[in-house]
């Protein structure tokens, strides 16, 4: 048979032709091909796209596929993208090595493995010349690192290494019913499936994951994205991933999180949805623990109460709420303003609460992020200092916030400046990884002149730590250090801070009159002593 006459009866087969004029149905393909039915339907925003991947029996022919997109509103056919050879057989069922055998070829251990028909434009399987048979493409996670291995299905001989992708992310879906196990949330995991992909992310998509499964992506250094739907049984700690024996709920708890995730670094980006696992996200819960504790670089989303009456209508634009949530993610946006974004075009969300967010405002997924290997990370985060004006030999209080954001047990110094003039240290500070603590440090300005100061404070960088911008932090406020009695901070002592004091006058700390720059002597109190002070060096000044 001529190959012209293949390629006709492909194009026949598979309706490569312009779409016949036909009244919108509910499958808006059905115009357009006879085989409809062999294309998956996902819905993405305002458009309807059906996707028919390639296949010889049941063998992937890499890179051919067929991809339409609908205006779902009006039906009208919007893309069609083809790409197919026509030089391959129409039969694959040549006596191929088992998958069993494959799986025993390989480093490590096997994640899953496909029947590929390898393309002579793969970016990924880089085999030269182009295998012309069937291969099994397996791959394996050794020592944390992914493996792709390549092995000719019908000699049997191993071709080479694939690349693996840089970042991937992980979808899944728990069972709807159980005794028997029944049912998938097919439309939600897909369509994170579909979107971590278009922001660039190699997604594995699974229902009703094994523990090992779930386990594989949690321990790794390469899934960035991790999504769960699934019954959670009334608590944050806990979804139903899996199904035991056929009837019962395999479960995924908080506990598990933490112990698989100790030596790796935190999930960069987690969308936990089931009914109550964001309802709180403080140590112990699922949110926590994908966070390994962390709010930087790291953020969690999710329902919080859905499946009660308080959110049944969220429930209703529950898909839309995040397909629009993952179209701004996609575009740059941080997922915070995603996420806003989406409770402002779904309000019935936002009223109630039933989406929630933590972590990083700042951060986004696109451009692709990484999920580096287990890291060192010492981070301060704020430093409050308990006044602005300090009369000269009389002393301050520095409390700084510190965060370990690693995932070890760290040991280091915390030293604070005024501008350029070390003022106190902490040495050897213990802080447990995830964990954050303050400490306090005092500054004695009895050697330092009259003026204005910078305070900040800075952490020794830890062996190992890459990211150090965080190490140090600078007060948002100077500090004035003056006669004291010079309340206003103009290097005089006169009537107006005589006024100034005697307005709050007998104020304690924790008053809503207390001022701590009035408190001169620092005992949290303004009384007797400080009026004391200002009158021996009332008319003193320093201009």
């Amino acid at each position: 048979m001529k190959s012209s006459t293949i390629v006709l009866m492909v194009i026949l087969v598979f309706g490569l032709v312009p779409c016949i004029s036909l009244p919108v149905s509910d499958n808006l393909l059905q115009r357009c091909e006879a085989n409809y039915e062999q294309f998956e339907q996902i819905e993405i925003g305002d458009k309807t796209v059906y996707f028919y991947q390639r296949r010889i029996g049941e063998v992937i022919v890499e890179k051919d596929f067929i991809v339409y997109q609908f205006d779902t509103n009006t039906g009208e056919l919007l893309t069609k993208k083809t790409r197919w050879r026509d030089d391959l057989p129409k039969d694959m069922s040549q006596a191929v090595i088992s998958r069993e055998y494959a799986h025993s070829m390989v480093e490590g251990e096997v994640q899953f493995s496909n029947l590929y028909i390898v393309s002579p434009k793969s970016d990924v399987f880089p085999i030269k010349p182009t295998p012309r048979n069937p291969c099994w493409v397996v791959r394996s996670i050794d020592k944390g690192n992914l493996i792709v291995t390549i092995i000719d299905a019908v000699d049997g001989e191993t071709l080479g290494n694939g690349i693996p992708p840089p970042y991937t992310a992980f979808s899944l879906s728990g069972p709807q019913y159980f005794d028997p196990c029944g049912g998938i949330w097919y439309d939600w995991y897909k369509n994170a499936e579909f979107w971590f992909n278009e922001m660039g992310y190699s997604t594995e998509a699974v229902y009703w994951p094994t523990e090992e499964k779930i386990k594989s992506h949690v321990q790794s250094n390469e899934t960035a994205m991790f999504y769960e739907i699934a019954h959670s049984g009334g608590k944050s700690t806990q979804f139903k991933s899996g199904c035991l024996g056929g009837n019962n709920p395999e479960y995924t708890y908080a506990a598990e999180i933490e112990e698989w995730i100790a030596n790796y670094s935190k999930m960069p980006f987690t969308f936990l949805a089931s009914c109550f696992s964001m309802c709180n996200t403080s140590d112990g819960t699922l949110s926590y623990e994908f966070r390994k504790g962390s709010t930087k670089n790291t953020v969690t989303v999710g329902y919080c109460n859905m499946s009660d009456e308080i959110c049944h209508l969220c429930w209703t634009y529950s898909l839309e709420w995040q397909d629009t949530l993952f179209s701004y993610m996609n575009q740059s946006y941080t997922v915070k303003h995603a996420f806003d974004q989406a409770n402002a075009d779904y309000p019935a969300c936002a009223n109630a609460s039933c989406m929630r967010f933590i972590g990083d405002e700042n951060f986004k997924a696109v451009p692709m992020v990484k999920r580096a290997p287990s890291e060192h990370d010492i981070a301060l985060t704020n430093v409050s200092c308990s006044k602005t004006i300090v009369g000269k030999d009389f002393s301050l209080s520095l409390d700084v916030f510190v965060e370990n954001q690693g995932s070890y047990l760290e040991t280091f110094n915390v030293t604070a400046y005024a501008n350029s003039t070390a003022i106190d240290m902490l040495s050897n500070m213990v802080l447990a990884n995830g964990s954050s603590t303050t400490i306090t440090l005092v500054w004695n300005t009895t050697s330092f002149a009259k003026g204005n100061y910078t305070v900040s404070v800075c952490a020794t960088p830890v062996p190992g730590e890459t990211y150090t911008a965080d190490n140090t932090f600078v007060a948002n406020e100077e500090v004035c250090v003056t006669i004291p009695g010079d309340v206003d901070a103009d290097f005089d002592v006169d009537i107006y801070d005589a006024v100034k004091l005697l307005v709050r006058y007998g104020a304690k700390k924790g008053n809503v009159n207390y001022d701590p720059n009035l408190d001169i002597n620092g005992n949290g109190q303004i009384f007797l002593f400080d009026a004391v002070i200002l009158c021996i060096h009332y008319g003193q000044e320093d201009l």
